[in-house]
């Protein structure tokens, strides 16, 4: 695991001694409102619910970046400067962000939301298995399980947010209520759209979909990228291809924060069409612009992918 990234460390030295001269909101029309910085989208679209528009929720990734290969930007540390709180999620995804305060020289806790959870073992590649390869630290996308956040990740979003911001911490509290209940309906709706499914079996771009399948009956039965950041070798597009004709797999699915090279390739050799699922979302994202849109948006993805009552 890393856990100094480059990049911020490089970047914080120098731009620390431009901010100590020229300061980082000397700009009339400044946003002077508090600041809370998160690694990504889906976390920040559930903490700006909790906070209200009151407060300033600052996304390090942008949308279509990959956790794997991104690097901070001058002005994103100067946006999180004033930060209260930074929250990530841990576990091998965005330790990146554990440098950001020091970088930004902001003075503030950071909260990682997936301490305390037995986080599941990571897909590993035909390749690592053959040679008895670890997985890592498992695997780190527990947003895409809504009951998961219900239970582990909102409780810390609340116990962070009201720390950071004691005035609030009664109005946080009802709305992570709400929230909470809301988080059980899209659990009943995402079941709904899922029921005809008779085809469960699907390879994903990546193993992201771990938690989504395990929660609602689905069988992630490969991956393309074991190892976001690096393409697959022939051995590994080799198991792939044996596993989506024992499964009987219908579609490829591709994700935009990678890259579709090894998605065409095997789409092509199996004469199967692809389908878009996407794990973080962002602004500009089409039908994929808030937290619960996200998982509405993929559960109909994978109801395209996988055809509905194919058998």
């Amino acid at each position: 695991m890393q856990l100094r990234h480059p990049a911020v460390g490089a970047l914080g030295l120098g731009l620390l001694l431009t901010l100590g001269c020229t300061g980082a909101d000397s700009g009339s029309n400044a946003d002077l409102r508090p600041v809370v910085g998160v690694s990504i989208f889906p976390v920040a679209d559930l903490v700006q619910t909790l906070v209200g528009e009151e407060v300033r929720v600052e996304v390090a990734l942008p949308p279509g970046a990959s956790p794997a290969t991104f690097n901070v930007t001058p002005q994103q540390l100067r946006d999180l400067r004033r930060a209260s709180a930074f929250f990530m999620i841990g576990g091998g995804l965005d330790e990146w962000l554990a440098d950001l305060p020091e970088a930004s020289g902001a003075d503030a806790p950071i909260v990682r939301l997936s301490d305390g959870i037995q986080l599941l073992a990571e897909e590993e590649s035909p390749e690592e298995e053959a040679h008895g390869h670890s997985g890592g630290s498992g695997n780190p996308h527990i947003w895409l399980d809504p009951i998961l956040v219900r239970d582990e990740i909102l409780p810390k979003l609340v116990e962070g947010l009201s720390a950071g911001f004691p005035n609030k911490s009664n109005e946080i509290g009802h709305r992570a209520q709400l929230l909470a209940d809301s988080l059980s309906a899209l659990d009943e709706e995402i079941r709904t759209i899922l029921e005809p499914l008779e085809q469960r079996a699907f390879i994903a771009t990546h193993s992201a979909w771990t938690y989504f399948a395990a929660r609602y009956g689905l069988e992630e039965a490969g991956v393309i990228h074991a190892h976001p950041g690096q393409e697959p070798s022939s051995r590994d597009l080799a198991g792939l291809l044996d596993v989506a004709r024992d499964h009987g797999i219908p579609c490829v699915f591709s994700e935009p924060q990678l890259g579709e090279v090894a998605v065409r390739a095997i789409s092509t050799e199996l004469s199967l069409p692809t389908f878009l699922l996407d794990p973080l979302g962002g602004p500009g994202e089409e039908g994929r612009e808030g937290y619960f849109d996200l998982l509405r948006f993929n559960a109909a993805q994978l109801v395209k992918g996988l055809g509905g009552t194919r058998g």
